[in-house]
């Protein structure tokens, strides 16, 4: 399960792509405008562009989130509490491993090994913190995300040290994945 050391960037641009195919191959339109808000909500969460997840086009105006993360379960309702949570996110850079994506009428679940890139206490120090979670975001009848229901199995995660040339930073994200962002087609 661990993934070596020593290896090259992992691709943070897979899951606008796999979401595109999905987008592409998908015959219900209803199907392709979850999918189009997933794939803009990563984007725009992984480029710092908070404030842009919860337009009124993109999430009910009171979002519950329910989250199992690093051994802590919490719940955050309401515009305030989902918008405090992405500000303590803000600049954490993942890269998804092994992803599998499911859309319904009812929402999208995914799950995959989450790699975040953590700096240590000098330059030179970089972590990744690696998660296996499953997600599932149910949506409302316009499409619209009602919430996260977020977890991650405690038991199979792991951190490690990383060569910093192995760490993407906020910078990186924001510079790739930025330019791929396009607004939610109209209904």
């Amino acid at each position: 399960m661990a993934r070596p050391s020593g290896m090259t960037k992992l691709d943070i641009t897979n899951v606008p792509r796999e979401l595109d195919e999905l987008i592409r191959s998908s015959a219900d339109a209803r199907h392709r405008r979850i999918l189009e808000n997933v794939r803009r909500h990563y984007l725009l969460e992984q480029t710092g562009r908070i404030d842009e997840i919860l337009a009124p086009d993109m999430t009910v105006a009171a979002p519950v989130y329910y989250l199992n993360l690093d051994g802590a379960s919490r719940t955050l309702r309401g515009r305030a509490e989902v918008l405090a949570f992405y500000k303590e996110v803000v600049g954490v850079v993942f890269a998804c491993e092994e992803t599998a994506h499911a859309i319904t009428d009812a929402g999208y679940w995914f799950e995959a090994w989450f790699n975040f890139f953590v700096p240590g206490r000098t330059p030179d120090e970089w972590f990744r913190k690696r998660q296996w979670i499953t997600m599932r975001w149910p949506y409302d009848a316009h499409a619209r995300l009602i919430g996260e229901r977020v977890f991650e199995h405690v038991d199979i995660g792991e951190t490690v040290p990383i060569d910093p040339a192995e760490a993407i930073t906020a910078a990186e994200a924001k510079k790739i994945l930025e330019p791929l962002i396009r607004p939610l087609p109209t209904v």
